[in-house]
């Protein structure tokens, strides 16, 4: 059976700051690089070796793909691309929770953060987008998670699922919202259940797909303790 492992990146700076991050660029934190050589370490544990591995172009999921891959011993090289960045949280970007509630009002805040088709207000300067897209594409300037999974699903078309008549294992290495909404979309789950979705960063969360690429199980790997407590929060 065919596997799509999802990996959402370690923690970051702005993690660590509870800042909204969405497409700011913000690398691990010394804890993201030591979560993300254990999700290597698990890997290597299971046997599963990636034959083809993705990333997003921004930098906290690409070294955490990197740390992943040297921990589970895997020589392969990493692609990345624009449409597996992070939902993109247009004028949330940079704020905290707080921030963002003193100019939006909380409702506001949580309703784009908890609901699927709900976006954040758009930035005023988006500049910094231009330089994660290739040229003569336009980026996002605030996402919904249902932009986010259409965004992530032309990728999923367009390069995972015919990839898999050459490889048997691949590994994406990501976000919450874009792994929220990716899973959601091959998993095929209506909306309220994408919305009530949560990722815990590095774990390597292991789909086992069928024929037509949709997951028929799924697991994470790691402390199953720990992981059923995380997986009963709900997003902040």
């Amino acid at each position: 059976m065919k596997k799509l492992i999802l990996l959402r990146h370690g923690q970051s700076t702005y993690n660590l700051a509870h800042r909204f991050t969405g497409w700011a660029d913000a690398p691990l934190t010394a804890l993201g690089h030591t979560q993300a050589a254990r999700a290597g370490e698990l890997l290597k544990e299971a046997c599963l070796f990636p034959q083809a591995a993705y990333s997003s172009c921004l930098q906290r999921a690409r070294e955490t793909l990197r740390t992943v891959l040297a921990h589970a011993k895997c020589a392969i090289p990493i692609q990345t691309d624009w449409r597996l960045n992070e939902r993109h949280y247009g004028d949330f970007q940079n704020k905290t929770r707080q921030e963002a509630a003193r100019k939006y009002g909380l409702p506001a805040v949580l309703a784009c953060r908890q609901t699927f088709f709900k976006a954040p207000p758009p930035a005023a300067d988006n500049s910094a987008a231009y330089k994660l897209v290739p040229a003569g594409v336009v980026p996002p300037n605030g996402e919904s998670l249902h932009q986010t999974q259409q965004r992530a699903a032309g990728f999923f078309d367009q390069v995972l699922f015919p990839a898999y008549k050459y490889y048997d294992i691949q590994l994406l290495a990501a976000h919450e919202d874009l792994l929220r909404a990716l899973a959601g979309y091959f998993k095929k789950l209506p909306p309220k259940a994408v919305e009530d979705l949560v990722v815990p960063p590095a774990t390597p969360w292991v789909m086992e797909l069928d024929d037509t690429c949709h997951a028929v199980k799924d697991y994470f790997l790691g402390n199953q303790q720990e992981i059923a407590a995380f997986l009963k929060r709900r997003p902040e």
